[in-house]
């Protein structure tokens, strides 16, 4: 007879091994079965304010202090030194052009009918903690998810690595998974069964869930990605080579021209072709991916022909293809001159993925398993998080449902392709990215804000439940949708981009409690309390309540 259980969660990643300690927390018996072993490399690695927030609400509801150390860099450095991680304080974005230095101005030439008080700007900073103690991290996944792991076996879950799942036979109320571990044959049963195995989809597959037809994507992007050393900070490349001669203003310390350290946080270089990211660990080694769109599916660029991502006719070899897309970007070249890959670059030809279903009789799909669009805003994180609190809630009966469950991550996928594929779409023009970067920002500092001062009460929806972006409201979902639209239809001239610009910062502005959209702010961003207290009313509360809770915000109380 095969052991049987209440849950059984097929990968160990960090979402699942969190859902199973939290459902054996509730009492619930939960195996955790995971093909590789650790520590192994994964990918996943930037946390984001709401994030943290959900973190911290599993730790506090199901006694796992160490979820509340990960939630915030100040704590992880106290408690956890030897996981090694990356201090991120926000989000920035520089807009390369081809065969030029990087400035911190975009081309003059270019008719832009911008707001007189300003120029346009090549570089963006949007602050996501007040100060390095409540900072976000990058997480160095090999270390964390072992970390988890440990911690789930010593907690009391079953833990089955290397584990060949080779059928899975759902029959009554019980799910049996057969294989090999460790060339021993293997079988459990449980009444539930989680998938966690990503794009392979070990349940949803046996389950029958296909995948949407490629066909309905908004967008298409493959993804090159490596770990590296000896990466110099972005900043001090350009702060050297600056177009004009002039000093560039991003700083290695924090000043009024920015409001952190430009390298502190989530890099994004925005590229003809798609967008690097580069994500620093404090122990040296960066996390580095470049994503390429395709040009047939990936946004055209109005009035000039869009350059195509390298496409070798030959087996692809992915360091040669990065290589010869730095080549087109001389900063980026520069700062590549010294930096070695640690692990070799590996290539994933198309990112996007999409399954018809996302639960059903006696299984559940976590997001990752779901969906894919894109890195762009970091969302992964957050989105798995939000679905291990709903998980939690419907297993243990707390909250929600299947259907429940499953009709949100639809809308909350459907959110996230819109908004990635408009940004895509808008990546040649900075001034429209910019103004499309906003829906996300505005979106999730509202949501950040409201969560810490306005948590959900007995007879309110749980936080978790309130769709990721803002998407449980219909009108948000159409905001996302309309973007998309108005952009493919925008015209080429300054002016459309100014009026595409004024309609982004009306549309934000119920929400937009961070001081977003604003021209006197040149592109830096800071977690500005001072607004927040201005905004007050967009939040429903009075300026006095929000100056009492300022403490909570800076990390005071």
């Amino acid at each position: 007879m095969p052991l049987t259980f209440d849950v059984a969660i097929v990968g160990s990643g960090f979402a699942g091994t969190i859902l199973a300690r939290v459902l054996h927390r509730a009492g619930l018996e939960v195996a955790l079965v995971e093909r590789t072993r650790h520590p192994r490399f994964a990918l996943g690695e930037s946390s984001t304010p709401l994030a943290a927030l959900a973190l911290e609400r599993l730790a506090a509801r199901f006694d796992l202090p160490d979820l509340h150390h990960l939630a915030a860099y100040g704590r992880w450095l106290r408690h956890h030194p030897t996981l090694r991680r990356g201090k991120k304080r926000g989000f920035t974005f520089f807009r390369h052009q081809p065969h030029q230095p990087f400035s911190d101005h975009e081309d003059a030439s270019e008719d832009r009918h911008r707001d007189r008080h300003r120029k346009p700007h090549g570089r963006l900073l949007v602050a996501a903690s007040p100060n390095d103690a409540l900072a976000d991290c990058h997480w160095l996944r090999a270390d964390v998810d072992r970390h988890l792991v440990e911690r789930a076996q010593a907690e009391g879950v079953a833990y089955f690595d290397e584990t060949d799942v080779r059928e899975v036979d759902r029959s009554g109320s019980q799910t049996a998974l057969r294989g090999v571990r460790q060339g021993q044959p293997f079988a459990i049963a449980a009444r539930h069964v989680v998938d966690g195995t990503g794009p392979s989809g070990l349940i949803a597959g046996a389950a029958g869930v296909g995948h949407r037809p490629s066909a309905e994507s908004l967008l298409a992007s493959s993804l090159l990605y490596t770990h590296v050393e000896s990466l110099p900070p972005f900043a001090d490349i350009a702060r050297a080579r600056h177009a004009d001669g002039r000093a560039h203003e991003a700083s290695g310390t924090e000043s009024t021209l920015g409001p952190y350290p430009d390298d502190q946080a989530a890099v994004h270089h925005i590229l003809d072709e798609g967008w690097m990211y580069q994500l620093p660990f404090d122990h040296g080694i960066a996390s580095v991916g470049l994503l390429l769109a395709d040009p047939s599916n990936g946004g055209r660029r109005h009035g000039a022909a869009q350059r195509a991502p390298i496409q070798p006719t030959t087996a692809p070899d992915p360091a040669a293809i990065v290589d010869s897309v730095l080549a087109r970007y001389p900063s980026l070249a520069e700062q590549f001159e010294t930096a070695r890959a640690v692990r070799p670059w590996k290539m994933v030809s198309r990112l996007q993925y999409r399954r018809t279903r996302a639960a059903g009789p006696g299984w559940f799909l976590l997001p990752h398993t779901f969906a894919f669009v894109d890195p762009l805003f970091s969302t992964g994180m957050a989105w798995s998080l939000l679905a291990v609190e709903r998980l939690a809630d419907v297993l243990t009966g707390r909250a929600g449902d299947a259907d429940g469950y499953a009709r949100l991550l639809v809308h909350e996928a459907d959110a996230i392709e819109r908004l990635i594929a408009t940004a895509y779409q808008a990546r040649h023009d900075f001034a429209r990215f910019v103004a499309v970067t906003f829906l996300y920002f505005a979106a999730v500092s509202f949501e950040e804000v409201r969560q810490r001062l306005l948590p959900a009460g007995p007879g309110q929806v749980p936080d978790a439940w309130r769709g990721f972006l803002g998407t449980h409201e219909a009108s948000r979902r159409q905001l996302f949708t309309d973007a998309h639209r108005r952009l493919q239809n925008l015209g080429t001239d300054g002016a459309a981009t100014a009026g595409f610009e004024d309609w982004v910062r009306m549309s934000i502005a119920p929400f937009n409690v961070a001081g977003l959209a604003n021209p006197k702010r040149r592109n830096r961003y800071p977690l500005d309390l001072d607004e927040l207290v201005r905004c007050a009313d967009r939040l429903g509360l009075s300026r006095h309540q929000v100056i009492a809770a300022l403490p909570r915000l800076r990390g005071e109380a």
